[in-house]
């Protein structure tokens, strides 16, 4: 009989070790029980059978106790792994093998599982990753509508390859536009570009680039933009950036009836990007590049759009736009401006 009771209080203890719990008290006299899963300078995030996952505030937290040993790391620097326990004051006993440390909860800026990873090398690591070069890239195709020099539906091509880190990026594009009408070809177009951008500072950079287009339907036989200068950052933030550029370039062109026109020219140019809600982001570009000779004879163009993914996936979505291209001297017999609304599909990774 004893052997049999001591046997089942063994069990139970045994029990009780195995979903011991974690407890947190705040302020007003709460206690929750649960997992600790990580701990921040400003929230401990709590894994509970009852209610899911708590994000708590650090500073709404009086203390907290921990069933198993956990890493804390201190505003010092220093970190101890060990069972931590609150005297309900405010106070840490934190009990590790080799010492004891007795400190506050609001010098405990992070604490983590003994089985998981410091996150501060995780940090580390994750910067690193975002300073090396990583190559991706993105194909699409166009169902647009056109109005300006003709009226047309027409389909376009498209692909660009960018390899970027947090301070540069280079990207190397291309488009053909090809469109006909009752058996009659009424669009084409083709573009190869590429440009490069460095940042020496947070806000402060430069690029170069350089993009050459043919187009019949302009009886333009070639084009060549060159651009340089200074970028600068308006702000940049995960979901939010916003870029301006201007510098100087030079503009050649060439027509099908044999003459030409070339100048120099200023570049400026906008580009901004922003994901306005989780699933859904917009990016506006803007370049403007005027003759030094004769400031009436530029290019504008404008490019808006809001991509939205398809179903699930992580690299097909759809981006619903609109192109409009602006010479403000065109050849005789072309209209100044050519607008463009597109639908088109994108594939990235």
């Amino acid at each position: 009989m004893n052997k049999t009771f001591i046997a089942l209080a063994f069990s139970i203890a045994m029990a009780g070790q195995a979903y011991a719990l974690d407890q947190i008290e705040t302020l007003d006299g709460s206690v929750l029980t649960g997992t600790i899963r990580s701990i921040s300078a400003s929230t401990i995030i709590l894994v509970t059978s009852y209610a899911g996952v708590l994000e708590l505030q650090r500073d709404q937290v009086k203390g907290f106790n921990t069933e198993q040993p956990v890493f804390v790391r201190l505003k010092s620097g220093t970190t101890l792994a060990g069972q931590v326990s609150h005297d309900g004051k405010g106070q840490l006993v934190i009990k590790g093998i080799d010492a004891t440390m007795t400190t506050n909860t609001a010098a405990v800026v992070e604490g983590w599982s003994t089985t998981d990873s410091d996150p501060q090398l995780v940090r580390v690591e994750t910067e690193r990753d975002a300073l090396k070069r990583k190559w991706s890239y993105k194909a699409a195709v166009d169902i647009a509508g056109k109005s300006g020099n003709s009226e047309e539906f027409s389909s376009r091509v498209l692909f660009d390859a960018t390899l970027a880190s947090v301070d540069d990026a280079l990207k190397f594009y291309a488009s053909i536009d090809k469109s006909s009408k009752e058996g009659d070809d009424i669009s084409d177009e083709t573009v190869f570009g590429s440009e490069y951008k460095s940042y020496f500072s947070e806000t402060m950079g430069w690029y170069v680039r350089g993009e050459v287009e043919r187009d019949d339907f302009e009886d333009l036989e070639l084009r060549t933009i060159l651009g340089g200068g200074l970028n600068y950052r308006v702000f940049k933030q995960e979901e939010h950036v916003l870029e301006l550029r201007s510098g100087l370039g030079y503009r050649y062109e060439s027509f099908n009836d044999g003459s030409t026109e070339s100048s120099p020219t200023l570049d400026f140019g906008l580009e901004h990007y922003w994901k306005f809600i989780s699933w859904a982001e917009m990016t506006n570009k803007l370049t403007y590049q005027p003759s030094i000779d004769d400031f009436k004879d530029y290019l504008l163009t404008h490019d808006s759009g809001i991509d939205i993914p398809l179903g699930l996936s992580d690299y097909w979505n759809i981006r619903f736009g609109l192109r409009n291209d602006y010479k403000n001297l065109p050849v005789e017999g072309r209209e100044e401006l050519d607008t463009s609304y597109y639908s088109r599909i994108q594939l990235k990774w």
